[in-house]
């Protein structure tokens, strides 16, 4: 394959971690071709991800979720066929990537081997990925390495990661907040209960996050925040309610991009596998992660920094056989209740402790 492209279209529509686990690549990408036109395909819910990224040129927004669906859609697939891309890249590997990868018009479809829902039908050229546990990121990198590309200045900058961009209107709208909240401006710690609806039982239980953040106000005396999105505000009152030393539960109306300017203030982010825990990883906060069902070997936050590790905790595999699993369901997720309170702390108490607070 000839890697001369003038016009690059990159599928990568969701989930919001995902397109973090994604943005290292995007790098590439524009490293090899510097002078290139780069668009990116991106479900409407993760664009504030991508708008304003000066590796990129335009950013496709599919709504998905909007009532004029086909409409939009339609509209869509005509804008991206106007750009006349030479290559598009499907990162995702399902069928609604595949669609929109064939429509693109591109004549180099790239995907990926094995795929899913039908999409090698629709890419022409496929990178075969291989069959052991490999991080999102790396695997990401990988595709664009079999495809000729160099991947060395990536590899050279010790794992860079391209950050969001923030508006002045969002950090005037977080300092007022935490002008608000934090005024002592005492060490922020966030968490994340929540997880994805089909992601349930990845959770770990309020009570546990209500002890925990108790136990690091009373050691550390820091400021404890609670972030959720969607139908998960109960589950924020929950642990609150359960806490001696009230937490701050954030508002719903809190974006994307003001979260992640949020959490790039945070000292530390504790939460299971989920979209705010890339997010915070990905704006340089030391996060936590808390995994059961979920391989960390592929699905933990990446290592941009060697001065800044992601802590993962997950259930010794001695105790615990069945973690992880391939399970998209589990009605008694006993990887996540074997995590301790006291471990958690621990592993707080060693960061906060071990790089002051």
């Amino acid at each position: 394959m000839t890697l001369k492209f003038n016009k690059i279209l990159i599928v990568r529509l969701s989930a919001i971690g995902d397109v973090i686990n994604t943005l290292p690549a995007l790098m590439v990408v524009r490293h090899n071709f510097p002078k290139s036109y780069i668009a990116w395909v991106v479900e409407d819910k993760a664009k504030d991800l991508l708008v304003g990224l000066p590796y990129l040129n335009k950013v496709f927004i599919f709504d998905r979720r909007s009532p004029e669906k086909i409409t939009r859609t339609c509209r869509l697939i005509r804008d991206i066929r106007k750009d006349e891309f030479d290559i598009t890249l499907d990162f995702q590997g399902n069928l609604k990537s595949g669609l929109i990868t064939y429509l693109s018009s591109a004549s180099h479809r790239i995907g990926i081997k094995p795929a899913r829902e039908g999409n090698a039908l629709f890419t022409n050229y496929k990178i075969i990925l291989p069959s052991q546990p490999i991080n999102r990121v790396e695997r990401n990198i990988l595709i664009l390495k079999e495809l000729g590309l160099d991947i060395s200045k990536f590899l050279s900058e010790k794992r860079s990661c391209p950050t969001l961009s923030f508006t002045k209107e969002n950090e005037s709208y977080i300092d007022s907040f935490l002008s608000i909240h934090n005024p002592e401006n005492k060490p922020l710690v966030v968490v994340h209960p929540g997880t994805s609806d089909f992601g349930i039982f990845k959770r770990w239980a309020p009570e546990k996050y209500a002890q925990l953040l108790d136990r690091l106000i009373e050691t550390f005396d820091i400021i404890a925040m609670i972030s959720w999105a969607g139908r998960e505000k109960a589950l924020a009152e929950s642990i609150n309610s359960q806490m001696k030393h009230k937490a701050v539960i954030l508002p719903q109306a809190l974006s994307l991009n003001r979260l992640g300017l949020l959490l790039k203030r945070a000292r530390l982010f504790i939460g299971s596998d989920s979209a705010p825990l890339h997010l915070a990883n990905l704006v340089g906060t030391q996060v936590i992660g808390l995994y059961g069902p979920k391989d960390p070997r592929i699905y933990a936050p990446y290592s941009f920094s060697d001065n800044r590790k992601p802590i993962v905790i997950s259930p010794d595999k001695n105790k615990v056989l069945c973690s992880p699993c391939q399970k998209r369901k589990c009605v008694k997720p006993i990887c996540m209740s074997s995590i301790t309170v006291d471990e958690v702390f621990q592993r707080v108490s060693e960061e906060i402790i071990l790089k002051g607070n």
